[in-house]
């Protein structure tokens, strides 16, 4: 037991945070310990390779300006670990965090848990505690054996599937696909984003008995050059300005979140319910501008191929009279040939950076790949915050610099920018 949350998470770090132990019979247990295995407030579950943290911050603004409290779950954090648990809109505190910590460390006996069990239990626990109506989960890794899947949801996500995390969902879009699903509900609704989804998705719902609801077929984006875009859904139209956040991908997010709060509340929220959310959303470390003197400088989380061709598409669409520079890194399951190549034709230069963590890839392997695919110019460096100072003291106004990769890459850059 720790009486202070430093000592909590010194704790939890010897736990690996790197660590992936998928299952669900450890944290069940726990959890009929606590008592938190049924807890009174409902829940909204949200997986997806890519558009999770959006599609989840969507429905949280939505349903706080309805007048639920919420509370939600997320992960992995950028500087702070209270980033991963907030309760109508403020992060946990210290005391609450530790209140938790000590809670599970009692209930657990000789159960033993990962740093991602324990974390998602603190979470369930604050929200007990703070007595919400609704909690937002979104999904560590897959779906159907995730820690976050313990609870039963009454609406669940899935914002989109891609190849990601193959050494624990498989290699294919069918086989990611089943996982995911696997946070479906029998007579719940299974709400898609992917307008191409592998067939795995409807044959678990089926399977399940939940009733899917996938984009592109049940509810509709439409885009208005002039005006927005449209969001369409049986009887309801919503025309819409654009979001804050940058991108087409964030429209397509926002429609499964419109669509996610319709079915949890029964009918389609206010179209001034829906425009403060889309007005008010900003989503750190995702296509999020900043400024480092005279230059731009775009955070952005992206670390797979899917994520990486979208970073392209806004770097298209936006361009600069100078040069792109890229501070990048990645972890070592990451296929960073797919994601280099995805962006090839909009850096014009590529600092490596080592990322300070046990899965990260190697520098030299990235400059590899790199000189493979006969990138313009490269070089490594020993931290992220080394490359970022370099590619910023080589930039000026005309030029930007994009910071990539990682949570363990934007993290860092993040602390330095602020």
């Amino acid at each position: 037991m720790h009486s202070n949350l430093q000592d909590w998470l010194q704790h939890l770090e010897q736990l690996q945070p790197d660590k992936i132990e998928l299952g669900l019979s450890r944290i069940k247990q726990v959890a009929v310990n606590l008592g938190i295995d049924q807890p009174d407030f409902r829940i909204i579950t949200v997986a997806g390779t890519n558009g999770k943290g959006s599609t989840v911050a969507y429905i949280n603004a939505m349903l706080r300006e309805l007048n639920y409290r919420t509370g939600v779950y997320t992960s992995p954090h950028f500087i702070h670990f209270s980033e991963r648990i907030e309760i109508n809109g403020l992060r946990a505190d210290d005391d609450a965090l530790c209140r938790a910590f000590n809670a599970i460390e009692g209930a657990r006996a000789d159960v033993p848990l990962t740093y991602f069990e324990f974390t998602t239990l603190a979470a369930i626990c604050c929200f007990t505690d703070a007595n919400i109506d609704v909690a937002i989960l979104e999904v560590g890794l897959g779906g159907r054996l995730d820690a976050t899947n313990a609870w039963d949801c009454e609406v669940a996500c899935i914002s989109s599937i891609g190849i990601d995390h193959i050494d624990w969902l498989g290699d294919d879009r069918e086989s990611i696909g089943t996982e995911k699903a696997g946070i479906a509900r029998q007579g719940c609704p299974l709400v898609c984003g992917d307008t191409d989804p592998p067939a795995s998705i409807a044959k678990v719902a089926l399977d399940t008995g939940a009733v899917l609801l996938q984009r592109g077929r049940d509810f509709h984006v439409e885009s208005d050059a002039e005006n927005g875009w449209r969001y369409r859904h049986a009887d309801v139209t919503l025309e819409l300005p654009a979001p804050a956040i940058a991108g087409q991908w964030a429209c397509d997010n926002a429609a499964v979140s419109i669509c996610a709060v319709s079915q949890f509340i029964g009918s389609s929220p206010p179209r001034p319910v829906v425009v403060d959310a889309l007005q008010r959303v900003v989503m750190t470390g995702r296509m999020h501008l900043l400024q480092s003197g005279k230059t731009q400088v775009l955070l952005d989380v992206a670390h797979n191929e899917a994520a990486a061709q979208m970073l392209d598409q806004y770097l298209r669409s936006a361009p600069v009279s100078g040069k792109t520079r890229a501070v990048f890194g990645c972890m070592q399951d990451k296929d960073a040939g797919a994601v280099i190549s995805s962006l090839a034709a909009s850096v014009d230069e590529w600092l490596v950076a080592e990322i300070d963590y046990p899965r990260s890839m190697a520098g030299s392997e990235i400059e590899s790949e790199l000189r493979r695919q006969e990138v313009k110019k490269s070089e490594i460096f020993t931290s992220v915050i080394h490359a970022l100072n370099s590619a910023v003291a080589q930039s000026g106004s005309e030029d930007r610099v994009v910071v990539f990769g990682s949570f363990h890459v934007v993290g860092p850059a993040l602390e330095l920018l602020a």
